[in-house]
């Protein structure tokens, strides 16, 4: 082994280049009948370590990807990626729905409650309101759970699902004003 090694004063060796550098020389060193090859042997050290599936770490014990209530996965419409969704946000459309000159608006609970269709859904989000008519369709869990939301508070039920995202960047176009309790 190398002295300079010994002392740490370089890394160890990238395990990635050291597998590829033992196939390449495997690959060398092959027997003219091409249906027999060497085998290739690595050093304990560089092995992956060796997890039983049942002792996996992802996703997390209380993680909803791990979730057995029923919940199942919504097949999106093509062009409702998140992806596209950020293409939109991103593309200086207005998803408001509301003139520059009449931004921010205060929504009352009465104002807010006429807001509850497909194609025109308001929400509120931590005493923000959000038209989220143009996100509906680019929602991971479909239009039928989002709608649960429209016209009324859904912080907590977001929360509940969704407390680790940043719905004030996600919507920060469709932001439109304040709730007024």
């Amino acid at each position: 082994m190398d002295a300079n090694r010994l002392r740490g004063l370089q890394p160890p060796p990238n395990p990635i280049k050291v597998r590829l550098e033992a196939q390449r020389t495997a690959f060398n060193q092959k027997d003219k009948n091409p249906t027999i090859t060497k085998k290739v042997m690595f050093p304990k050290e560089l092995a992956p370590p060796s997890i039983p599936i049942s002792e996996s770490t992802f996703p997390l014990a209380n993680s909803a990807q791990r979730s057995t209530n029923g919940r199942s996965k919504v097949m999106l419409e093509p062009g409702h990626s998140p992806l596209d969704w950020a293409n939109l946000n991103s593309s200086g459309k207005n998803l408001r729905g509301i003139e520059s000159h009449q931004f921010p608006i205060k929504v009352t609970k009465e104002l807010l409650k006429q807001h509850i269709k497909v194609d025109d859904c308001w929400t509120v989000l931590g005493n923000k309101v959000y038209n989220i008519t143009s996100y509906v369709k680019f929602h991971p869990g479909g239009v039928e759970e989002i709608m649960k939301c429209a016209g009324k508070d859904g912080t907590s039920l977001f929360m509940k699902y969704h407390a680790w995202v940043n719905y004030e960047r996600m919507l920060e176009n469709c932001f439109i004003g304040f709730y007024i309790k």
